[in-house]
């Protein structure tokens, strides 16, 4: 069963609100769904970081290790006081059999370590309007990336 269909998927029990964009992410079409909202993913660091997202061609790029002890409530933290915070939706794509969803940013933010253990192999979040966007990586690394400052002195 799929996190958008399962009501019981662990996931539900922190969200506030999820709702299907009605655009399958499968064959490519997560990635064209990026970049019809301007966000840059031809996989150029996918062997440098298991990006999706090629970070030579953003702007800001900011990075910062995220799995080590006592990182959800710091991490948090960051996000909450992070532009992101601004926004009251994101969009992301949780499992293969899924829809891309809609998500509220407040949700991701309280749980942001649920929405990434739900995700399986990295993740990618994207505000409505594809202006502030973050990955994190499904590789060894654990970098969490983004084109806004969430962790303090991470550019890149």
């Amino acid at each position: 069963m799929t996190i958008f269909t399962n009501k019981k998927h662990f996931l539900h029990q922190h969200l506030t609100f999820i709702e299907s964009t009605g655009k399958d992410g499968k064959d490519s079409k997560f990635n064209k769904f990026l970049t019809d909202l301007g966000v840059s993913n031809n996989g150029n660091c996918w062997d440098i970081d298991h990006s999706t997202i090629d970070w030579n061609k953003t702007g800001n790029h900011y990075q910062f290790f995220f799995d080590y002890v006592d990182n959800e409530s710091e991490i948090t933290d960051w996000l909450g006081k992070s532009d992101l915070s601004k926004y009251e939706f994101l969009y992301t794509w949780l499992d293969w059999n899924d829809p891309i969803v809609k998500i509220k940013t407040v949700d991701f933010i309280n749980s942001w370590g649920e929405f990434y253990m739900a995700s399986v192999e990295g993740m990618i979040l994207t505000t409505i309007d594809g202006a502030k966007y973050m990955e994190f990586t499904d590789d060894w690394k654990f970098h969490l990336n983004s084109n806004f400052e969430i962790k303090p002195n991470s550019l890149k």
